[in-house]
């Protein structure tokens, strides 16, 4: 019942949180980030990185604890075909985007796109992006790729890594080159901002791992399920296998 209620809490979570926070771009008139279909390229793209990112906690930790039984390779491979599904759905989105900055005849929008993919300094985010969510999750096609769990592994990391750029491209791209026609300023992270940057990883492990250690990783629901007990016949059988001992001792 818990797993149920929080599924169907987080499904319309996922639905309704990305889509305000793409609202927050598409309302703007800032080059790059005023077009409509920033709402389902951004929840696409929550469930995208977020099997990812799943997939990239469960196998070490599935590998370490002995959890193959909890974890089956059924699993694995539904999550695969899940981040090759949203993934090519992404895709579909950047290519738009590129349609309808060519299509709309607007020219800092042109511009702005035209410097994401040709031009600009940041051209290497864009591609790094464009490999690692759609180029990349396209091995998944092929069925052995979605049983080694080497490939998923290193594909889910690939995934992490592209939704990454993804930000990064859709912040400092569209800010550095803005409506003044002298803005030709470049983006550089300052100690600080590194350091921050770093933290988030610290304080994420921590807590993940807190949870691991203190929380039970297995519902006591699920373990109830597969246990001799939990046959309606076990006392008849039971007193059979104890008359059985009696009688061979």
């Amino acid at each position: 019942m818990a797993y149920l209620l929080l599924a169907a809490l987080s499904t319309p979570l996922v639905l309704s949180v990305h889509s305000v926070v793409s609202f927050d771009f598409a309302t703007s008139v800032v080059p790059g980030w005023h077009t409509t279909i920033f709402p389902p390229y951004f929840v696409a793209g929550a469930i995208f990185g977020g099997f990812a990112m799943v997939l990239t906690l469960m196998l070490p930790v599935r590998k370490l604890y002995g959890l193959e039984d909890l974890f089956t390779h059924k699993h694995i491979d539904n999550m695969s075909k899940i981040i090759l599904l949203t993934g090519t759905i992404v895709g579909y989105a950047y290519i738009m985007e590129l349609f309808i900055s060519f299509y709309g005849a607007n020219k800092f929008e042109t511009d702005a796109f035209h410097l994401r993919i040709l031009s600009g300094p940041y051209t290497w985010a864009y591609y790094c992006m464009f490999f690692c969510n759609v180029i990349a999750p396209q091995i998944f096609w092929f069925q052995w790729a979605r049983h080694n769990l080497w490939v998923v592994f290193i594909v889910a990391n690939f995934v992490n890594f592209g939704m990454w750029f993804e930000r990064f491209v859709i912040i400092p791209t569209t800010l550095a080159r803005d409506f003044l026609p002298g803005q030709w300023g470049y983006y550089s992270p300052s100690i600080t901002e590194k350091l921050m940057f770093a933290g988030t990883f610290g304080m994420f492990f921590m807590l993940f791992l807190l949870f691991i250690r203190f929380l039970p990783v297995i519902a006591m629901s699920e373990v109830k399920g597969v246990l001799p007990q939990s046959d309606p016949h076990f006392p008849e059988w039971k007193k059979l296998r104890e008359k059985r001992r009696q009688a061979e001792s």
